[in-house]
């Protein structure tokens, strides 16, 4: 690898990182601030937080690919900008509205009363729009950083290094499309659900002549495939990290400068020129060269191509031929053809697959729905996780009975929660996991969330130590998470991986809306067995 691309591998995963935290941010920072915007209709503020998002991504498949990846940057960048704007005039509504309350006489009342009125819904309208406006946001810019990431992780900074080295093949491409012909070739019931990974190390079936050139070889295909989730583990951290920072930044500026709700959404506006910023100075450029040169290398490989059949005709062919069946990359005379390899890549994404440009609306929800060993456990996990933190956990305190006490517990148990997504989601580039193993992982959520019912109801394990297991819910979340979409990058068709990449996503959004939906009934039945008041809806179970 030439220094050039050492140094376009570390801007763009230095980047990913920066936009993952950005792009989630004023998404945590909203929910951070909930009960300042609504103190009374929390719920109210997690719905408009979801339901934009979710119609943003299920709709994704239908117009991604009409827009172009700066142009979605530049709609997210607005939105962010625009939601800040919005949540910060509705406070500052709500906080003249304050301060006049007892300002007026006696013989006011019933007309200011009225006009306190007036504003407050109208506040709460703005804050609910702009709350609204960072739902879109943050899935708009999820949905399109995964996939751009997994373009740079599977295309642009792996050929690129490869056109740069001393061997002319592009060895991740050949591998990682090797295994796209097998998918194709497979049911996923038959191919995905084996404990062989699909990733290239475990897929290097090419003999060598020498000990010497075997070892090498091995070498290249270690490099490419662990350069193939650096930009997706890159940006999964980030995001990860979001959720620390989101809650941080309300904190600090809440309690140590005392500073309103209003004046906090607004400084978060610099999230937005920041967030744009870094797109065209750390990825944008970086894409327009580095395609311009894979295209020059496509088109070198074409000329060869061309040649080399002119020049061997029939025996070409055949070698071709063989080389699909799988095998060893040797010619007739038994010599190595590493530039036979490239062409073999090409000819399986251009034969086995159709650009998602040229499919129809039938083909690409039947690409979607073909998905679902990667979208069930993101969203299992997701809906899991997220009936503990809305569900179960405000429920629990010490003691119960408490509402500050259950308040402190929620508190920390967040924090140690985002701590163990963070960790997770950091982790892609150190170990990958089988298939297999990525479905045990929702089932191991779904463990922890009986736990933690039964704990809130039986208080059989019932103090802060219950902080090890808030944990553990992150490791486990965050974790699906990376590895998922590590391996839908890896396992797809290089094809059909950004399409892949930005529907999946669709996953995680739809299960926080049941989990939120859930959350009310499971808290309320907690509420109903601990004796506590206050539950908004009645919980449909005797206890």
């Amino acid at each position: 690898m030439t220094s050039t691309t050492h140094n376009d591998t570390k801007q763009a995963v230095q980047s990913f990182w920066l936009l993952g935290l950005l792009n989630n941010a004023p998404w945590v920072l909203m929910l951070a601030c909930a009960t300042n915007i609504s103190s009374g209709g929390v719920a109210l503020v997690f719905l408009a937080n979801q339901a934009p998002g979710l119609l943003t991504k299920l709709t994704a498949p239908c117009w991604f690919h009409k827009v172009s990846y700066r142009t979605r940057m530049k709609m997210a960048s607005l939105a962010m900008g625009v939601a800040c704007f919005l949540v910060g005039c509705g406070g500052l509504f709500n906080d003249e509205m304050s301060s006049t309350e007892g300002d007026n006489g006696e013989d006011n009342n019933d007309q200011s009363d009225d006009d306190n009125a007036t504003r407050a819904r109208f506040g709460l309208m703005l804050e609910l729009l702009g709350v609204s406006f960072t739902s879109f946001q943050c899935s708009l810019g999820e949905a399109s950083l995964l996939a751009l990431a997994g373009k740079f992780d599977s295309s642009l900074l792996p050929q690129f290094s490869s056109s740069s080295g001393s061997l002319s093949l592009d060895s991740y491409s050949a591998v990682g499309n090797d295994n796209s012909g097998r998918l194709e070739s497979r049911s996923y019931d038959e191919g995905l659900f084996s404990h062989e990974e699909s990733y290239p190390e475990h897929n290097n079936t090419h003999a060598n002549d020498g000990d010497d050139e075997q070892s090498t070889s091995e070498g290249i295909l270690m490099k490419s495939e662990k350069q193939q989730r650096k930009c997706i583990t890159a940006f999964s951290s980030g995001t990860g990290c979001a959720g620390i920072v989101g809650y941080a930044y309300k904190s600090l500026l809440a309690e140590l400068f005392g500073w309103g709700l209003s004046t906090i959404v607004w400084s978060a506006i610099l999230f937005a020129v920041a967030y744009y910023r870094i797109y065209c100075t750390g990825l944008y450029e970086m894409e327009i060269r580095l395609e311009a040169a894979q295209t020059r290398l496509d088109h070198e490989r074409c000329a060869s191509s061309a040649e080399a059949e002119e020049l061997n005709g029939t025996a070409a062919a055949e070698q071709r031929s063989s080389l699909e069946m799988v095998t060893q990359p040797q010619d007739e005379e038994g010599n190595d053809s590493p530039t036979l390899l490239p062409q073999l890549s090409s000819e399986l994404t251009n034969t086995t697959t159709k650009s998602v440009h040229h499919m129809t609306a039938c083909e690409r929800f039947q690409t979607v729905c073909s998905l679902w060993p990667y979208t069930i456990p993101l969203f299992f996990v997701y809906m899991t996780e997220y009936m503990m933190q809305a569900g179960v956990w405000p429920a629990i305190g010490f003691p119960v009975t408490s509402a500050s006490a259950r308040g402190q517990f929620y508190h920390y148990a967040n924090w140690t929660y985002q701590v163990g997504v963070f960790v997770s989601r950091s982790s892609g580039n150190l170990f990958t996991v089988s298939l297999t193993l990525l479905w045990v992982m929702p089932m191991l959520q779904l463990v922890n969330l009986c736990l933690f019912w039964l704990i809130s109801v039986h208080h059989f394990w019932y103090d802060y130590s219950l902080l090890i297991m808030c944990f553990v819910v992150g490791l486990l979340g965050g974790g699906v998470y990376v590895q998922g979409y590590n391996r839908i990058n890896a396992d797809m068709p290089k094809e059909l991986r950004e399409f892949a990449l930005s529907s999946a996503s669709v996953a995680d959004s739809v299960g926080i809306l049941v989990a939120d939906i859930s959350s009310l009934f499971i808290q309320s039945c907690i509420y109903q067995r601990n004796g506590i008041d206050g539950a908004v809806v009645n919980c449909p179970l005797s206890l």
